[in-house]
């Protein structure tokens, strides 16, 4: 996925601190691909401070290109959404495989699915703490 940041600070040689604004909030309503960076949804956007690679030799206070590794924010898009559904139809049939009542059955339901919720909270702390999402300038804009 391919971002517009400022450079903020080099850091050591090859490895600059950028600001990014999240554009999750904004990118369905682009279905023409156009940029984030008009759009009025992106006013309010939070900004998140990262650390990029920086093979492009970008200077504090540029304007830069950078991107990240689709695979890793579509693991966490799966995790995300899909998991705590998978666990709520899981355990709901299992509910009704193994006798239970109707009630019962949505019971743990909503277990499941909280349980999801849980995994994918747990699992994207761990995933911060350990491996965070890479960056990689990729042009530089000014």
């Amino acid at each position: 996925m391919r971002q517009t940041a400022q450079v903020i600070r080099t850091l050591q040689p090859g490895y600059v601190e950028v600001k990014v604004r999240r554009v999750s909030a904004c990118a369905s309503a682009h279905a023409c691909g156009s940029s984030c960076d008009h759009c009025s949804m992106m006013e309010n956007a939070p900004e998140i401070v990262v650390v990029a690679e920086d093979p492009k030799g970008a200077s504090e206070g540029d304007t830069v290109t950078v991107e990240s590794a689709t695979s890793s924010v579509l693991g966490a898009a799966v995790l995300l959404y899909i998991v705590p559904f998978l666990l709520f139809f899981a355990l709901y049939f299992l509910g009704g495989g193994l006798g239970f009542s109707e009630g019962s059955s949505i019971a743990m339901a909503g277990v499941g699915f909280v349980l999801g919720l849980l995994l994918a909270w747990l699992l994207d702390r761990w995933r911060r703490d350990h491996r965070p999402v890479q960056f990689r300038i990729v042009s530089i804009q000014s």
